[in-house]
Order: structure tokens, then sequence, then C-alpha cells
């Protein structure tokens, strides 16, 4: 018998303000086509139709609104009513012209959303959330709204920089130190590429509706070792030390030590600043470092 899964749950996202929502939308870049790509094919070739898609923890819906443009509808779900008033905010369409539902609803309980009945969805995604969910329940809501054959793909980047040891350390330095202890079992869940992750079959009760033989697990650039040997799977991209230090406001880490030191936010100790002030130094004296991520992507088909 499966043994019980760990409760996980995201005390930081879900309780956003309106504020930290648009800026999580504003500085969170969107994914490559690669990654939407490798999640297509996938569906495709399993004979994935692409009617509806829902995009589960979508947050301000940045990878909802690349998803909907290949189905005729979509519909974003998120916990937070203030990430979902944001995604609601910016819109978004279908490849049909239609406009994107979102839904404030836990990942949960996102079958009781009206349009999300039994077998109604042609392929759900989760975008570096899923380890914020009860994954008992989630793969169970996961069975109940997908169509036999249906497709779920979930997927999670962990940032990093290729070949650059002295980047590396203050990166690992700042990861492990500084907001380590701000770190709880979701984010080692993302940082540890899902290795450890609940599936299907070792939830309890186990899911059988996902098929352990058509399981597709695929990892790219794990530990800044690009695996083509020039660029990063999901993207590589030079980036400003102004755009790194907009981008790590949004980490939930982040949030909770800023939240532990209210008096020092913003100021020159400033966790966020501090390792920015280290970066600049690891580079050098230059103020743009080549930003990108290892990336995995779990990829399921639900039973005919």
């Amino acid at each position: 018998m499966a043994s019980p899964t760990p409760t996980v749950t995201d005390p930081t996202f879900r309780s956003y303000s309106s504020s930290q929502a648009k800026a999580y939308a504003s500085h969170r870049n969107s994914y490559e086509p690669a990654v939407y790509k490798t999640v297509f094919d996938f569906h495709a070739a399993h004979g994935g139709q692409f009617g509806l898609v829902l995009d589960c923890g979508c947050g301000p819906g940045n990878a909802t609104r690349d998803l909907a443009l290949e189905f005729d509808q979509a519909v974003g779900t998120d916990a937070g009513a203030a990430m979902i008033d944001a995604a609601r905010e910016l819109g978004g369409k279908t490849k049909s012209g239609a406009d994107i539902r979102w839904e404030v609803v836990p990942a949960e309980m996102f079958s009781s959303v009206e349009g999300l009945e039994a077998g109604s969805v042609d392929l759900l995604t989760v975008a570096m959330a899923v380890h914020w969910f009860d994954m008992d329940k989630f793969y169970s809501e996961a069975a109940r709204v997908l169509k036999p054959g249906g497709t779920m793909a979930l997927w999670t980047i962990d940032p990093d920089q290729p070949n650059a040891a002295k980047v590396k350390e203050t990166m690992l330095h700042f990861e492990h130190v500084v907001i380590g202890k701000y770190q709880l079992p979701g984010n080692l869940l993302s940082r540890q590429m899902y290795d450890n992750l609940p599936l299907p079959w070792t939830v309890s009760p186990p899911v059988p509706s996902f098929s352990k033989s058509d399981y597709v697990k695929q990892d790219y650039d794990r530990d800044g070792i690009l695996s083509n040997g020039k660029t990063f799977f999901s993207g590589g991209k030079v980036m400003k030390l102004a755009e790194v230090e907009q981008g790590l406001a949004t980490a939930s880490m982040v949030t909770r030590w800023r939240e532990a030191h209210p008096d020092l936010v913003g100021t020159e100790q400033d966790c966020v600043k501090v390792f920015v002030k280290d970066l600049r130094e690891a580079l050098g004296g230059e103020d743009e470092v080549l930003s990108g991520g290892a990336t995995t992507i779990l990829l399921f088909k639900k039973s005919a």
C-alpha cells in the first residue's frame, strides 16, 4: 500500500497582494517554445486533441496565454485571488478567438468549476507550481477532468548559469545560506527537478488512470551542464542585473525573508541587493549575466 503523501502547501503566492501579483506577472519570463513543443508533441503523438486546455496554478497566466494559442478553449485556475485578478486584467485569447476563462480555485478542487466536468479536458498543465499541491488530491482531480487519452504535463525550471564556477558559487551561497531557511519542502521538490515528486502510482490511494508505461520524464541542462553543449533548452538570456533583481523579488523564499526582515527591505542590506552586489563582483564588474535554467518536464497520458 502506498504511503500517505506529505502535504505541501504554498503560504506565499496564494496570499499575494494585487501589487505583488502584478510584479510577478511583469518580471517572470514566459517559457521558451521548446517547452511547449515538447508538451504538444507528446500530446499529439498519443492522440490528444486540442479542444480545451486547463492550466492549473496559473498565477497571472503567463503560460496559460501561450498554451491557449493552440486550443479552442482555455481555463486558468489558481488559489490566489490576486493572481487571478492580475490574469483577468491581462486577459488572453484562444486559437478560436474565445476569451480565456480565469477561476479562483485550489488545485485540489478545480473539478468543481463549471465547464471542467468529468472527461472535459484535453490537456492539463502545471508550470512551476505542482510542488505546492496536495498530490493525492490533485492527481484524483486531474484523472477526473481529463478525457481518456488526454495528457497531463508538469514542468519546472531551476535557474542556473553554464560553466561559471564563481557565479555558481555566489548563487549557491545565496540559495543555501542567505535564504536557505526560508525554503519550504515545495521549493526543494522544484530544485531537485521533481526527482522526488510523488507520482500517480505512488500516492495514497494510487490513481490508476495514469499509465506508468506511457510516463516520460525529460531532463535538460542539469547542474548547469548544457544538454546540447550550446544553449539552454528553456532559453538562455543575457539579463541586466537590474532585471535579475526584479525577478528574484518575486521568489517565494525572498518574500518570506523580507517578511522576517521588514526593516532591511529596500536597503543595502536587503538580501537581493546583497546578492546582486556579490554577483556583480563575481562577474568582474560586469552588469549583465547569461541566465538560464535546468528544465524538467513530466508527461502523463490518461488511460483510454
